[in-house]
């Protein structure tokens, strides 16, 4: 019984995770993917032609966090709906107690505002190497911080404190997995 009840609540999380996706990215105009896109593949040829194999793989990791980033404001501000019922919580870790009270909802939630800024971390560190990891979780944090000020005064989503601290938290784990890459390969 207690088995059926796990796999019941992992049935339950797969499907929060894939709400959450649809619900992100389903505004955004598919010109917009299409554009970007293209705008990768060219950038990168042309980076590839101009720069050479060595020197590239930087200058396009610094295209793609671009384009990362971008689709991340036109998921969360741009594209999404206004809506006078949209809100804020500035305490920090509400979402935390209310998970407590039976909110899962929130919990995949919160796992995805980590997940969704991991790629984040893991491109600004590859950027440059004399960016230092406190100033990649810094720019993360700034990142984050606007998108939730966005949100807020142009009520375009709920505007947290818990959302900023799961995207800095993704971002961290980006760096950590480029820092544990580069120990094990260089």
């Amino acid at each position: 019984m207690v088995y059926m009840a796990q796999v019941l609540k992992v049935d339950k999380m797969k499907d929060l995770f894939r709400l959450y996706f649809i619900r992100l990215y389903q505004d955004i105009p598919t010109e917009v993917y299409e554009g970007i896109l293209s705008l990768f593949c060219i950038g990168t040829v042309g980076l590839f032609i101009i720069f050479g194999w060595k020197r590239a793989w930087r200058k396009d990791s610094g295209l793609l966090l671009v384009e990362y980033v971008i689709l991340i404001y036109c998921s969360t501000v741009v594209f999404r709906e206004y809506s006078e019922n949209v809100g804020h919580d500035f305490s920090p870790f509400w979402s935390y107690r209310a998970i407590g009270n039976g909110r899962d909802d929130l919990l995949a939630e919160n796992l995805m505002n980590v997940v969704v800024f991991v790629p984040v971390g893991l491109l600004l560190s590859c950027v440059s190497h004399r960016l230092k990891w406190r100033m990649v979780l810094l720019i993360g944090l700034g990142i984050s911080l606007s998108i939730e000020a966005l949100q807020y005064f142009y009520h375009k989503g709920f505007s947290e404190f818990d959302d900023v601290f799961h995207n800095t938290l993704g971002c961290a784990i980006g760096i950590i997995i480029v820092v544990v890459i580069k120990r094990i390969w260089l």
